[in-house]
């Protein structure tokens, strides 16, 4: 019996050595084009005093980024080429005054992209300048844990979110599960979970909400090639006449094509 113990004892110890590790870092690479194509479909529900209103909304984005060899601050110089940038709703589509820009600049290992240059004579000096303050701050969709990771191994990653609801801006926090769940051809695949929660202090408003979805990182490329994802919030809001309450339901699919 104790043989046998001790037998099965080895194989456990054994093979949690054995598990293979793999690390996750994102990063960008020079001489290489990023196609990327982002799909969102979006219902809101909005219910004042049990009168409720509906909208929904579909939104594609299409964008090339070009990158050059570092320079000598180990800055890339990168041309970002969007495409046709189409928001449909109320049986409308439109095209956004986006569409069609050209970014030039510098962009670092970790996504930060310092503009120069916008060419789009549609866009005004405004969002010009928000477009610099966006790309400026860009950090990569994922901030993976230093330590290597195994097969069912899981981490969270937090995001801090406003979401505009009835002329109020109501904070929460998305806390996103990640758990690996294989690596093939450097290709790893990630489930994902999701908690929604409120981020400020109050007493008339509450947020909940959920979702799920999965990821798949290009270990060699540094970079996740494809995002889905379903998730649901729900916010309700009491003042002295009015009860409010928002629920919004929204897919999105993201997919990264590197050459």
């Amino acid at each position: 019996m104790k043989k046998y113990l001790t037998l099965f004892l080895i194989s456990i110890t054994s093979y949690s050595y054995c598990q293979e590790t793999f690390s996750f870092t994102s990063k960008i690479h020079p001489k290489k084009t990023y196609s990327l194509q982002m799909d969102i479909s979006s219902i809101n529900e909005t219910t004042i005093n049990n009168k409720t209103t509906k909208s929904s909304s579909i939104s594609r984005i299409t964008r090339v980024t070009n990158t050059e060899n570092a320079n000598s601050n180990g800055l890339f110089p990168t041309t970002m080429n969007f495409g046709e940038v189409i928001v449909s709703g109320a049986g409308k589509e439109v095209l956004s005054p986006i569409s069609k820009t050209i970014i030039k600049g510098l962009l670092s290992e970790d996504s930060k992209f310092k503009i120069d240059t916008i060419i789009n004579p549609n866009l005004d000096p405004q969002i010009k300048n928000a477009l610099k303050s966006v790309f400026k701050d860009l950090k990569p969709d994922i901030d993976f844990p230093k330590n290597p990771l195994q097969i069912g191994d899981s981490f969270d990653y937090k995001i801090p979110m406003n979401i505009p609801t009835n002329g109020e801006q109501i904070k929460v926090l998305i806390t996103k599960k990640f758990t690996l769940k294989s690596v093939t051809n450097n290709l790893a695949k990630f489930t994902v979970d999701e908690i929604v929660s409120l981020n400020m202090e109050s007493q008339n408003i509450k947020a909940i909400g959920d979702g799920n979805g999965f990821v798949e990182f290009n270990i060699l490329e540094n970079q996740i090639v494809k995002d889905k994802s379903h998730f649901t919030i729900d916010i309700t809001i009491k003042k002295e006449k009015n009860n409010i309450r928002g629920v919004i339901t929204s897919d999105s699919e993201k997919t990264l094509k590197i050459q």
